[in-house]
Formats: C-alpha cells, sequence, structure tokens
C-alpha cells in the first residue's frame, strides 16, 4: 500500500509540474475533457490521496 500512495503522489506531482509549464504527456491527455479547473481537481486530488496513503502506511513493511 505504501507503494501505491508513493506512486500516485509522485505521478500527482509530475501531473502538476506539467501542468504548470503547459507541455503534457500522452497519457494525461484524457484530463482535458473534464475542462480546466476539472483537470487540475484530479491532479490534486490524486496527489492529496497518495501523500495520505503513503503518510498513513509509511511504517509498513
Amino acid at each position: 500500500m505504501k507503494f501505491i500512495g508513493l506512486f500516485l503522489l509522485l505521478a500527482g506531482l509530475v501531473s502538476l509540474i506539467l501542468g504548470f509549464t503547459g507541455a503534457n504527456l500522452v497519457v494525461l491527455n484524457w484530463l482535458s475533457q473534464f475542462g480546466e479547473t476539472g483537470s487540475w481537481a484530479i491532479r490534486i486530488g490524486v496527489t492529496l490521496l497518495g501523500g495520505i496513503i503513503y503518510y498513513l502506511r509509511r511504517h509498513d513493511d
């Protein structure tokens, strides 16, 4: 579970950084169908969800 949280956190951060620069990966093109506000909400939500999962499971081995 810790790996999933870390993956979501890092993927969300990469998505946010690419969104700020105006670049976009082909994989992330589906976000544009939700409009600008929706796509930012999804990016922020994925980042927060990954951070919460990682934080809650950080001591699991």
